[in-house]
């Protein structure tokens, strides 16, 4: 009755806007994590944050290569690639009335260096500042004294420095030219540092930084509440239900178009769908993806561009995602794993940690069917985790495909032949409203089933915070997600998926000392090519140890009401496009 409840609730809040032209209205069916820049990491968080937060520089509409000036007005790189300096934007105000300076950059970007919570994307600009991806602590090291932290406080107070008002210096532990798009990310937004502390967060001192260091930020107030810069300011937000924001009239840019902004969260595809032919809402995520084109074309009202069609935009896709297989896995009190224990009710906590089980997944799974169910025939099997436009893809990688008998084969030799013998039952989930993951855990059940009758799979879905959720405390056994990079480079991608210390490899415990030098060569060599000869061994490598199951990617595609105007594709922005942008005709 509750879940009917909340989406008559974002029904009548999307009648209540159609056709407002001051109004734009978007339903999906994935819930925001957080509104805290520092903490999150997933795309619903980062479209809220992107276009109420700012950082110095931002994209240049549709463009990776691009960039315009926000807070900052221009920089300068020193000859050693170490000491970046920007010039800080004067006159610009946050959201609360307060003024912006370079005291906001210092005490945002220290901030994140000295929480950098563990599921956070904090790691991106912590490993340049900091030198390492970790946390202080992993700075200090075990056992540490108070003279250790001390020298971690110094290094991290180094790593930003207010030259004066407006001129602020960042100084690297080592040169990194990826440095500039590394800072585009969120995490390296601007918080506004006055209205911060007076809230109860960090204090920007070294007095309390223990207390800070790699706290889960939602338990605290920028988690619901946000002051930026950005063209709209927070409203409100109901999770669950539906967040909303309005222009913000103090901005220092060219002021928004669209008075007021409402995301809405509405599990059932079909409810969106029809929201979007009536008119009730703007945009709407498409839950089976492709698939559901056939239920919009021909709509009076709605605009499909597809990159598809012959004459459709030159839109490639940037989104890796993957069936991952936790070869770590939290027992006390899972859910998710039946008994713990190799005994035909469940499995145990290091099942994936078995090479010929993760083979024996990759071969029962079936691409081809993925393919047409998911992507309506438009689609493409990846070599390795790394877009094909990207430097360093190798498509002369073999790729897995469904054969039964070789999975037969992987699933007799596993766990000494226990596995064939004895069965096995977890849970698969898949975040509700997520047909194209349903679709993905269905395919992987079918599969195994049909191998042996003692293997049992049950798919489940769950909303999408209680799936990161149990994902953080690492009680899946395996995880369907996709990953939207953070900055354009290769890097992005090799080291989360594969390498120690990369967000994805870590979440799923798995470590392979050959990747793991590989990637540490890659992420500092400047040669071009000598970098593509080492993500293509990467691949290969990655390949004969199957640590997850690639999913083909897809072609992009928008659908979107006609009298949306201004909207264009930007593949690292979380939303695509910034909602100032926009009108409505």
């Amino acid at each position: 009755m509750k879940k009917i409840l909340v989406i008559l609730v974002a029904m009548g809040m999307a009648l209540a806007f159609a056709g407002d032209p001051n109004t734009y209205v978007e339903q999906s069916f994935g819930d925001i994590d957080t509104l805290d820049p520092t903490q999150a990491y997933d795309s619903a968080s980062g479209q809220v944050i992107e276009n109420v937060y700012e950082g110095l520089y931002g994209y240049k509409g549709e463009s990776i290569t691009e960039y315009v000036p926000l807070l900052a007005t221009s920089y300068e790189i020193s000859d050693d690639g170490k000491t970046y300096t920007y010039n800080l934007r004067e006159g610009v105000k946050f959201h609360s009335g307060n003024d912006f300076s370079c005291k906001d950059v210092e005490y945002s970007i220290q901030r994140t260096l000295v929480t950098n919570p563990p599921d956070s994307g904090g790691w991106i600009i912590m490993e340049p500042l900091a030198g390492v991806g970790g946390s202080v602590n992993d700075m200090v090291g075990e056992d540490a004294d108070d003279a250790a932290y001390h020298d971690a406080w110094m290094t991290i107070d180094n790593a930003v420095v207010c030259v004066d008002d407006y001129t602020v210096q960042f100084n690297l532990q080592f040169g990194d030219p990826a440095f500039f798009s590394k800072m585009l990310f969120y995490a390296g937004y601007i918080v506004d540092s006055q209205w911060a502390i007076e809230n109860g967060m960090w204090d920007g001192t070294e007095a309390t930084m223990k207390d800070w260091i790699g706290v889960d930020l939602r338990d605290h107030y920028l988690q619901t509440h946000m002051s930026g810069t950005g063209a709209y300011r927070m409203l409100a937000w109901e999770p669950g239900i539906q967040y909303s924001a309005e222009k913000f009239d103090g901005y220092w840019g060219e002021p928004a178009k669209i008075q007021n902004i409402v995301l809405q969260q509405v599990e059932e595809n079909a409810s969106r769908i029809e929201a979007l032919k009536r008119g009730d809402a703007d945009l709407v995520a498409l839950g089976s993806g492709r698939p559901d084109l056939a239920k919009v074309q021909g709509q009076p009202g709605i605009r499909i561009t597809d990159a598809a069609d012959p004459d459709g935009p030159d839109w490639s896709s940037v989104v890796v995602g993957a069936v991952f297989m936790a070869q770590e896995i939290a027992a006390d009190e899972n859910p998710y794993i039946g008994s713990g224990k190799l005994d035909g009710e469940g499995i145990p906590a290091n099942f994936f940690s078995d090479i010929n089980v993760r083979k024996c997944m990759n071969y029962a799974f079936d691409p081809d069917t993925y393919i047409e169910a998911v992507r309506q025939g438009k689609g493409k099997k990846l070599t390795m985790a790394l877009p094909p436009s990207y430097l360093g893809y190798d498509d002369t990688i073999p790729t897995y495909s469904l054969d039964l008998e070789k999975a037969a084969e992987y699933c007799k030799a596993a766990w000494g032949g226990q596995l064939w013998e004895k069965g096995m039952k977890f849970t698969l989930l898949y975040n509700t409203g997520n047909l194209g993951r349903q679709t993905s855990a269905e395919i992987l059940k079918d599969g195994l089933e049909a191998l042996n009758p003692k293997f049992s799979v049950d798919v489940k879905g769950v909303q999408w915070s209680d799936f990161l959720g149990a994902r953080r405390a690492k009680k899946l056994p395996m995880s369907i997600v996709g990953w939207i990079p953070d900055y354009a480079d290769p890097d992005n991608y090799i080291h989360t998926f594969y390498a120690k210390g990369g967000y994805y490899a870590d979440g799923s415990n798995y470590s392979n000392p050959e990747i793991n030098e590989l990637d540490q060569q890659a992420r500092t060599e400047v040669d071009p090519k000598v970098r593509e000869f080492l993500y293509g061994q990467i691949g290969r490598l990655a390949y004969e140890d199957a640590p997850m199951i690639l999913l083909p990617q897809g072609v992009p595609f928008r659908v979107i009401r006609e009298e949306v105007k201004g909207d264009y594709r930007n593949p690292m922005l979380s939303g695509s496009w910034l909602w100032k942008d926009m009108w409505k005709e």
